[in-house]
């Protein structure tokens, strides 16, 4: 089972479309696939047509409760994609988790209950630098980050990556990757380049600007389903194939010290 875990300390970057449309194409090719909405807005949970939940000891309970864990995945609509809705109260899991002992842990233990029954777990998280975010960091095997081309989005990479390296965590699960991309921008073509020649790595499918992933919230559906011809869907084609790579060769997995390509 691999978690990965799609993350952005800034909004509006395209977390839960890379996570619907990722999680999709791997339930596709038959992998038991699992969306688990950690995010308040809930976003993914929408897409995928299910309804949030309201009861705090339910979110409380899949922090520390194997059998809650399982009891709360829901099927989808399309074949071997499952989801844990998002909880109305998730914006209190900081406060939740702070009460709880070994804290950072505890999405990890959560996570691992499910071991065996997924084989990948996609976890749409929300933009916060905090516990639950450390608890991310604890928890997934990859840390995608989309990032649009801009200097600030840029800048908040930088903030999660320095993070990460002042508090021991492996720097080489934080992966990368530009979305909502106009190659018409000037700007955009130059935070580009300017990424690629001053980071390690970087995936290099590039999600563009889109009004097909802007219909995902209309349609309540992978871009996939809708517009299967788009550029958006083949790009989205393209990063699961070079996802499917990293994870092949296990570059940057914590038990794996074999250096990521330039």
């Amino acid at each position: 089972m691999k978690t990965f875990a799609i993350y952005n300390l800034k909004g509006g970057v395209g977390k839960t479309t890379s996570c619907v449309n990722l999680a999709y194409l791997a339930a596709k090719e038959g992998h038991h696939t699992l969306v688990w909405d950690i995010d308040p807005q809930g976003a993914s949970t929408y897409i995928l047509r299910q309804q949030r939940t309201s009861k705090i000891d339910k979110l409380l309970k899949l922090l520390s409760d194997k059998e809650e864990v399982v009891e709360n995945v829901l099927e989808t609509d399309y074949e071997n994609l499952f989801v844990i809705p998002s909880n109305d109260n998730a914006g209190r899991l900081e406060l939740l988790l702070t009460d709880l002992k070994k804290s950072k842990k505890r999405l990890k233990k959560s996570v691992s209950t499910l071991k065996g029954s997924f084989d990948y777990i996609f976890i749409d998280c929300p933009p916060n630098l905090n516990l639950l975010a450390e608890n991310i960091f604890h928890t997934a095997d990859f840390i995608l980050v989309p990032i649009i081309p801009s200097t600030l989005s840029e800048n908040a990479y930088d903030q999660v990556y320095a993070f990460l390296e002042k508090n021991g965590y492996d720097t080489r699960k934080l992966i990368p990757f530009f979305t909502l991309v106009d190659k018409r921008k000037k700007i955009h073509q130059q935070t580009i380049e300017r990424f690629e020649a001053t980071k390690r790595k970087i995936l290099r499918s590039i999600i563009p600007y889109s009004s097909a992933l802007e219909r995902m919230s209309e349609e309540k559906a992978p871009v996939q389903q809708f517009s299967p011809n788009s550029l958006a869907s083949s790009a989205y084609k393209n990063l699961w194939q070079e996802l499917k790579w990293f994870k092949k060769f296990k570059m940057i997995s914590i038990e794996h010290k074999k250096a990521l390509p330039n």
